[in-house]
């Protein structure tokens, strides 16, 4: 059964996702936050986090390895199918390799993939951090909102609801 955890402030939704494994109170799940204070990008980067934003963590247990290879562009393909479905033009939408969504050329979403092994079991912790309301100052690049895209505003309830539905694809 999938857990659903709704958080109003931690560190990062992946930590917290792997804290939730470890003491096995969770082996599948979603963790959610209305604030994330330390969320994480690639190459130990800061996730910055917009209060109205989207972050969160799936995480489940794998069968190998290779599950864990293959969730990066599972990830990517999902998000942008939620993309999709919430009316952005087709044509904006782009998967910048290996870890980013972009909406007109602007980043709109990160995701991050981490594994954990426990138990001599391995989990998958996939972070998705999805700018829905703001888009955060970036030195090195621009940054978009989704609300920005659509005439119906998506809300966070909405992006649960979806990634409910598509967690056994991570």
């Amino acid at each position: 059964m999938v857990t659903i955890t709704f958080i109003n402030k931690v560190p990062s939704t992946s930590s917290f996702a792997i804290n939730l494994i470890k003491k096995k109170i969770s082996k599948e799940g979603i963790v959610f936050a209305e604030h994330q204070t330390h969320g994480r990008g690639r190459y130990g980067n800061k996730w910055i986090s917009k209060k109205g934003n989207m972050f969160c963590s799936i995480y489940k247990q794998v069968k190998s390895q290779k599950d864990i290879l293959s969730a990066q562009f599972t990830s990517l393909r999902i998000v942008k199918n939620y993309l999709l479905q919430a009316s952005v033009n087709r044509k904006l939408i782009e998967i910048k390799e290996p870890n980013d969504i972009l909406i007109d050329k602007q980043k709109v979403c990160g995701i991050l993939v981490e594994s954990i092994k426990f138990k001599n079991k391995i989990f998958l912790i996939v972070g998705i951090g999805l700018n829905l309301v703001k888009a955060p100052k970036i030195k090195n690049y621009k940054t978009t909102y989704l609300n920005k895209y659509i005439s119906r505003k998506i809300t966070k309830l909405d992006f649960i609801k979806y990634l409910e539905k598509k967690i056994k694809n991570f």
